[in-house]
């Protein structure tokens, strides 16, 4: 049987009716499927920019602090806070899209499909990285103001 005399015929007095429906239902499963797998990358993508992002700020303030006293507010264990505060979202991002993505393919395989909510991982993610910057930022005007 081929796509197109399912299209034709689900109507028809041949009744492909619920052929034709299951077809619809496994064509609705794989892009389901498919942007569950998409969410997944963008979660690998967005972990990927923090993680880089906090090694970046940790070697960065590393080289700064080689100079001679140029940057004498910075502290060592500042910059490696925040560099592996970084670090560490990045891979809990990473672990909560990895949960979402096996729940999301498990919840999909199920005959009895239906939508149900999840929790806002990405929302506790985003207040996480608030927290970070807010953090960086009074350690950033602290260090001007002294």
């Amino acid at each position: 049987m081929d796509w197109y005399s399912l299209d034709m015929n689900i109507d028809g007095p041949d009744n492909r009716t619920s052929t034709a429906g299951g077809l619809s239902n496994e064509l609705a499963r794989e892009r389901n499927r498919e942007a569950a797998d998409r969410t997944l990358l963008a979660w690998i993508r967005t972990s990927l920019a923090m993680i880089s992002l906090g090694f970046g700020i940790e070697r960065l303030g590393q080289a700064a602090l080689s100079f001679d006293g140029r940057f004498s507010d910075l502290s060592s264990l500042k910059t490696r806070a925040f560099g592996a505060s970084l670090i560490v979202l990045g891979m809990a991002a990473t672990i909560a899209g990895m949960w979402e993505h096996r729940h999301m393919l498990t919840a999909i395989s199920r005959d009895d499909y239906r939508y149900a909510d999840r929790p806002p991982i990405a929302r506790y993610m985003g207040w996480a990285l608030v927290l970070v910057g807010a953090a960086a930022l009074l350690t950033m005007l602290g260090m001007r103001g002294s």
